[in-house]
């Protein structure tokens, strides 16, 4: 099945109180939206669109050569969003998937199970959502008799028995592009925001007769996004608990893991020793026996087999197998000369 994408990037998030688009923010060591797009691409989408709008430029510079982008120059809303992507998709007659910018903990498998979903059920409209031990703020999902999504009913508008419906939107959805965008025009911004609202689309796909499946994503956690700051360091402790539980189970020593910093896309070899205060981030790899620390910082670099780096910084280099570094050195590749330096 084919599949198009569209990333929608482009708000504020006010409450945020930086100067970033909310997009940008980094979770560990890479922006909320670049998380989408590698996982988008991990399940072979064949095109992404991502909709920038409040200081556009920002993403277009982290987001460049990965996708291509529509413009959003007023929050009018979700729906209002994705019609700026129109004159990209609407010649397209396969599936377009909606994602979302600032939701980077959805994986590649959760993705991929989605689409296997919409195909198996033949829907034209598949909403991922997941059962939240929390429900509170989020959309309810109210389905039929035969176990279709009805509609989508927001928390502040719900009775006290939708309340306790613990099934909740993530507003990420697959859908029949045509459709789509011969829908959308129905929607009204009849409001108190005046904002036009995607989730609509469910009534309006349940009005024309058309199927709304809905698939409801294993790990609520992936589907948290983050309002604020304090939230974002939130989504960033459960990946990184994630992520070094992962290097641990397949043979890599972390000491005193709780002070050490790993990103998502480092690779580390079985029998590497990573000790207290590193940091391993960008497409580092770390191969087996190195020991990396303590408080050492390798930054798109390899380190290969049995090398030892401590108390010292390496970004875009190579450390040959046993060689010895720190303490107290730094090692940069001269970007210039594409040589690496001794600082």
């Amino acid at each position: 099945m084919e599949v198009r994408a569209i990333i929608l990037a482009a708000g504020k998030g006010t409450r945020m109180n930086t100067e970033l688009p909310k997009c940008a923010l980094r979770v560990i060591d890479k922006p909320m939206a670049e998380y989408v797009i590698d996982s988008l691409n991990a399940v072979n989408v064949d095109k992404i669109i991502t909709v920038v709008g409040y200081k556009k430029e920002v993403l277009e510079e982290i987001l460049v050569g990965k996708t291509q982008f529509a413009y959003q120059e007023e929050q009018l809303g979700t729906a209002h969003a994705v019609l700026m992507t129109e004159e990209f998709l609407k010649d397209y007659t396969g599936t377009t998937l909606i994602a979302l910018g600032d939701m980077p903990m959805i994986t590649s498998a959760t993705y991929a199970k989605l689409i296997e979903h919409h195909a198996l059920t033949k829907a034209d409209l598949t909403v991922l959502t997941t059962d939240h031990p929390n429900p509170f703020g989020y959309g309810r999902i109210i389905r039929n008799q035969k176990g279709d999504i009805e509609k989508i009913v927001e928390d502040r508008f719900c009775t006290p028995d939708q309340k306790k419906i613990t099934e909740i939107n993530s507003s990420i959805y697959l859908v029949d592009n045509q459709k789509l965008f011969s829908s959308i025009y129905e929607i009204n911004n009849n409001n108190s925001q005046k904002e036009y609202y995607l989730t609509d689309i469910v009534e309006i796909f349940n009005q024309k007769g058309y199927r709304v499946s809905g698939y409801l994503a294993e790990d609520y956690q992936e589907i948290s996004g983050a309002n604020d700051l304090v939230q974002l360091s939130e989504m960033e402790n459960y990946l990184q608990t994630k992520i070094i539980k992962k290097h641990l189970l397949a043979g890599v020593a972390i000491h005193r893991p709780e002070t050490v910093v790993i990103g998502c896309d480092a690779e580390i070899e079985s029998g590497a020793i990573i000790l207290p205060g590193s940091i391993i981030v960008g497409k580092s790899k770390i191969g087996k026996g190195a020991i990396i620390g303590p408080y050492a910082e390798i930054n798109n670099s390899t380190v290969n087999s049995k090398a030892i780096v401590r108390y010292s910084r390496i970004k875009n280099s190579e450390i040959s197998e046993n060689k010895v570094i720190g303490p107290y050195v730094e090692i940069i590749e001269n970007a210039v000369n594409k040589k690496k330096c001794l600082i």
